[in-house]
């Protein structure tokens, strides 16, 4: 059975749409665990709605943030399946994610494999969306969700695609490929979690945790598998783009000084997407 580990702080919206999509999911041999930072919206009464749906496991801790790594490891402490899949409260799995992901992972017990991450635009959207207007949904026709001024944030297809040694007909990648982990749709089997030491809990915020822990998995010889037939969606959210530039350099300068980088830094694009950079190459996260 699968563990899909969900860590939450305050998006009950994001997690309602991310449960909807697991309830549409061809193959259900899983359980859903939610770690929750501490949030204050009460996304517990969202998870009661799938009590019948999906089998789910609920942790809550008082931190009151967003400190993922830290959640994530508590998600994976009341989980009881293998291997254990990481997705966000803001991604919604394609209808097919969960049966591609077993089938790769059944055929490669000692890999990790990562999924797409692609980027929607800010629009309204309800679980009705996602169970009626899906092909409309991930297309972005849905009427634009009200914000002020102009959305924050990347849209349209995983980035690392731009990238032809990845995503390369489920080729097991060796080369360094630690700066394009994206944790947000992450599948460990759980003897190479326990391996490496599970998520860094000293990093702080969300940025830059999974290229510290793509850095583990590297140092290891893990090899992983990019699968482009698994995609998530990532969720338009309004975010606090300064602080998440701040939390990002202060865990550049840890994760330097863990693996003895000359350099590591972190560079920002125009649409407030992000890429690491360090001596020996250069990766998204």
């Amino acid at each position: 059975m699968l563990s899909i580990v969900i860590p939450i702080y305050n998006r009950r919206n994001g997690l309602r749409l991310c449960l909807a999509a697991l309830d549409k999911q061809s193959v259900k041999d899983f359980e859903v665990v939610i770690a929750d930072d501490g949030s204050d919206d009460e996304p517990f009464m969202v998870l009661k709605e799938y009590i019948q749906a999906l089998s789910c496991r609920y942790v809550w801790h008082e931190r009151r943030g967003v400190q993922i790594a830290a959640t994530r490891n508590e998600g994976v402490r009341i989980a009881q399946g293998n291997p254990f899949l990481f997705l966000d409260s803001d991604v919604l799995l394609n209808p097919t994610a969960i049966g591609h992901y077993m089938n790769i992972y059944n055929a490669n017990p000692d890999v990790v494999v990562a999924g797409r991450y692609d980027w929607l635009p800010p629009m309204q959207a309800a679980v009705y969306s996602v169970h009626y207007n899906w092909d409309r949904l991930i297309r972005g026709e849905l009427p634009p969700m009200p914000i002020e001024g102009e959305p924050e944030g990347i849209q349209g297809p995983d980035p690392r695609l731009e990238n032809p040694n990845l995503f390369n007909s489920g080729v097991i990648q060796q080369d360094p490929y630690c700066l394009s982990m994206f944790s947000g749709n992450l599948l460990v089997p759980r003897h190479i979690f326990d391996s490496v030491g599970g998520w860094d809990g000293n990093m702080i915020g969300h940025g830059g945790e999974d290229a510290e822990f793509g850095m583990r998995l590297q140092e290891a010889g893990i090899p992983v598998i990019f699968a482009d037939e698994v995609v998530g969606y990532h969720f338009y959210h309004e975010r606090d783009q300064a602080r998440n530039i701040s939390e990002l350099r202060v865990n550049c300068s840890y994760m330097a000084a863990q693996h003895n980088f000359a350099s590591l830094g972190v560079r920002f694009g125009s649409k407030g997407e992000s890429a690491l950079v360090y001596t020996e190459g250069v990766g998204h996260v």
